[in-house]
């Protein structure tokens, strides 16, 4: 027998491959049995993957009396699922107290979802003055969510130098207020922080501004990151902005590189700023999430 099919875990494994499942929980229940809570959370998802719930939910339920708080929030994600709602928060309030790291993200979520809005800005409100400085992003979300707008900038603001926390949907929620020389600023880091999808945001907000030389520097840098469809950006700001000379100019030279892509894109941003399409910012209809970095306005998603 070779040394690999010796190792407990990949005997385990290879018994459940060959529909020896009862065999393969057998010997997971043998290698969790030493206390080790991420040999119980293997078995439970396990358990789980192969409909047998209720043996997860016993499995996890050990863990947590065991003293591990990390399984409480992934025993309230089962409970959930199987439309426990009470019980997952409880199981989810007892991981916030025991500090286990995202539990209160996940507390706050389910007692949105159990329509307990209040409650889940309490969450987060607690888990930002406890230094969680990140719930400040999803508390942004959720203000901005209720209209209030305000309210949702300052909690952006306590989260935007979080690690893991992006600096745009702060961005585009001061662009949507009106602010948009603030919106610039957090537009400009996120690019800095190689989110160059971002650049078409901040080249627009740039033009807002009244600021079209440092819009068409954003899409040059655009271009010169490989961004071909920039060329649209760069013939709509040149053709509305009057700058005749210059779009002749980028067209002679794409015709003479023979790179007939961009030079169309260029004709066609031309073409719509002369139709008087593509001049203006598309306006968000959800609240941006803190954790999304998509250059589309997103859905509610966490990081």
């Amino acid at each position: 027998m070779s040394e690999v099919s010796q190792d407990p875990y990949d005997r385990a494994a290879s018994l459940a491959d060959c529909g020896r499942v009862d065999e393969a929980v057998a010997l997971w229940r043998a290698l969790a049995d030493d206390d080790d809570w991420e040999d119980q959370e293997r078995l439970a998802e396990r358990l789980s993957q192969w409909g047998r719930a209720d043996e997860a939910h016993a499995v996890w339920r050990v863990a947590v009396a065991a003293g591990h708080p990390a399984p409480q929030c992934a025993l309230a994600g089962m409970y959930a699922a199987a439309g426990r709602i009470d019980d997952a928060i409880a199981t989810c309030t007892s991981a916030v107290v025991a500090d286990e790291p995202g539990a209160w993200s996940r507390l706050a979520d389910l007692l949105t979802d159990a329509g307990r809005v209040e409650d889940a800005e309490g969450v987060y409100r607690a888990a930002i003055a406890a230094g969680h400085t990140a719930a400040g992003g999803e508390l942004g979300r959720l203000l901005s969510g209720q209209g209030r707008d305000e309210e949702a900038v300052t909690a952006y603001r306590i989260a935007v130098d979080a690690e893991g926390v992006a600096p745009w949907p702060l961005g585009e929620l001061l662009e949507r207020l009106g602010r948009t020389d603030e919106a610039i600023e957090f537009y400009a880091r996120a690019v800095a922080a190689e989110r160059g999808h971002l650049r078409r945001r901040l080249a627009r907000a740039l033009e807002r501004a009244g600021r079209t030389d440092e819009a068409l520097a954003v899409v040059r840098d655009a271009i010169a990151n490989r961004d071909h469809t920039a060329y649209t950006g760069m013939g709509r700001l040149l053709a509305k902005h009057g700058r005749a000379e210059e779009l002749t100019v980028e067209a002679a030279r794409l015709r003479d590189d023979g790179d007939l892509f961009a030079l169309m894109a260029l004709r066609r941003g031309a073409h719509h700023a002369h139709d008087g399409h593509g001049a203006g910012v598309r306006r968000p209809h959800h609240p941006p999430s803190a954790a999304d970095d998509g250059a589309a306005t997103p859905p509610d998603h966490r990081r």
